[in-house]
């Protein structure tokens, strides 16, 4: 049923948790998993205690590797338990809407996601990417609690 199953991560201990589950589950039903860590780069207006231009050339190169280091523990933990992967690293200011599109791109059936990401300040400003996913995707969605 599931073959290729979509698992976004942000990095965070559910998120990780949600990403071993994942690949337990993968392994137990013959699926492939394709992770998917999306840099989440607000505009350059946003960012007004970036007093130069240079630091924010600093701040975003942190973020793509943060998003780049996310995806390799996908990578390291399905190859340690046998589990056929690959990882995307994307740009996107709504990490929602990049997983609903790496779906279609990358083919996948299903998505499997923790309930929820980073908590505090972020949850407030950004709302809740898994409830965007639910309401947007087309395929079904394993959400890990």
């Amino acid at each position: 049923m599931f073959k290729k199953i979509l698992v976004p991560t942000d990095g965070s201990d559910l998120s990780n948790r949600a990403v071993r589950a994942a690949i337990e589950f993968a392994g137990e039903h013959d699926s492939a998993i394709v992770g998917l860590s999306v840099a989440q780069i607000l505009p350059h207006a946003s960012f007004t205690m970036v007093s130069r231009r240079n630091d924010f050339t600093l701040l975003s190169e942190s973020i793509h590797q943060q998003a780049k280091d996310y995806a390799r523990i996908i990578e390291d933990l399905a190859a340690t338990a046998c589990v056929a992967c690959q990882v995307h690293t994307v740009d996107n200011e709504k990490p929602w809407k990049a997983i609903i599109e790496a779906v279609s791109q990358y083919a996948c059936d299903s998505i499997f996601m923790a309930s929820h990401g980073r908590s505090g300040l972020n949850s407030i400003l950004l709302g809740s990417q898994t409830q965007k996913v639910l309401i947007h995707s087309d395929v079904p969605v394993i959400i890990y609690k």
